[in-house]
């Protein structure tokens, strides 16, 4: 009992001198954004760290909130040893809101294990971005978190439609033992903004091709993304007159046949409700051309990923040998030419 108790106020102390694992919470440097890229087998790291220009706990919000440092090395550890050095302190990754990768990040799966080790939450959004070092170094002259605003910014991004949703641990897998691909929102910032702007394709070998903005609707319904709360806004045109519709919710199911060709079924049922309709357009006929719309996006989002880039960021991998297990080492042995050749049977139903 004794021990017992020796041992519950050993751990207390440590709790209240601020000590973890030998380190001091001022020794930490807590870091809110981290951008990761490669050039000529050299990584380079951007971190945005937490600094209280008040010099307590709690944030001025008169005032920036935040630093930046960078280091690089032959690892992405050298790259991030030589940051703390600039900072004085040791990396927290533990608070880490999101993490930036750029083009030179060449093996997803290989390169991101060091975030898998439970440094970093394994639900941690992943963006891509051309230059990750600005994105890291947009800080707010005052207010919030740059790193808080980004995440926002992307939380409404996805609600509407416009940008998806892809964590650490779903691009690991996906560019690592399933030996697939995965779909990385693309984040730029330019004077002080940052933006969300289409999306790209990391796989095993890198990142490869872009899907506009009217193809990210179908991304995200074909990933089966929506959320509760999630609103999507969709202009529609009929016999010349618009109206606008909001998807309120939506369900997606898929599974996948094999014979000579591949063929991916997909099923989704939306609910709708019109938002704008001026012209007294009939609700049925709203309801038509807003299936209709949101049919050609997700065919065009199937047909920009699978059969022209070849990246199977919906799953089909997983399809196949789920639903035909007796055609899976065939399409593992053909997989690009199935990819290629597959067909996306599409059924999009609603009501409003």
């Amino acid at each position: 009992m004794k021990l017992k108790l020796l041992v519950v106020a050993t751990l207390t102390t440590l709790f209240l001198t601020g000590c973890s694992m030998g380190i001091e919470v001022n020794d930490r440097a807590f870091v809110q954004l981290m951008g990761i890229e490669r050039e000529d087998e050299v990584y380079f790291v951007s971190m945005q760290v937490y600094k209280s220009e008040s010099g307590t706990p709690e944030p001025d919000v008169s005032k920036a909130n935040t630093i930046t440092a960078k280091g690089e090395g032959t690892t992405i550890h050298e790259a991030i040893s030589a940051a703390e050095l600039t900072l004085g302190k040791k990396a927290f990754l533990g608070h880490i809101k999101m993490l930036v990768v750029g083009n030179g990040v060449k093996n997803p799966a290989d390169e991101l294990s060091l975030f898998l080790d439970g440094s970093v939450s394994p639900s941690c959004p992943v963006a891509y971005a051309d230059d990750p070092a600005t994105v890291i170094e947009t800080l707010p002259e005052e207010g919030s978190f740059s790193a808080e605003q980004i995440l926002a910014l992307a939380d409404s991004s996805a609600a509407q439609g416009k940008t998806v949703f892809t964590s650490v641990a779903e691009l690991a897998a996906s560019t690592g033992e399933l030996d697939t691909a995965a779909a990385l929102p693309i984040i730029a910032a330019e004077e002080k903004s940052v933006t969300f702007e289409g999306v790209t394709l990391a796989q095993k070998n890198g990142v490869r091709g872009r899907l506009d903005e009217n193809e990210i609707l179908g991304i995200k319904l074909l990933l089966n993304q929506f959320e509760t709360g999630d609103k999507i806004t969709v202009p529609v045109k009929v016999d010349g007159n618009r109206a606008t519709v909001f998807v309120t919710s939506a369900c997606t199911k898929l599974d996948a046949e094999m014979a000579d060709m591949l063929t991916v079924n997909a099923e989704i049922k939306l609910k709708m409700t019109v938002a704008e309709n001026p012209h007294g357009i009939k609700p049925a006929l709203i309801e038509k051309a807003a299936r209709q719309q949101i049919s050609e996006s997700c065919m065009a989002a199937y047909s920009a990923a699978v059969h022209e880039n070849l990246c199977d960021i919906f799953g089909v991998k997983k399809l196949v040998r789920r639903y035909c297990p007796e055609r899976y080492n065939d399409y593992c042995n053909a997989e690009r030419s199935y990819l290629a050749g597959s067909t996306l049977n599409l059924k999009v139903k609603s009501e409003m």
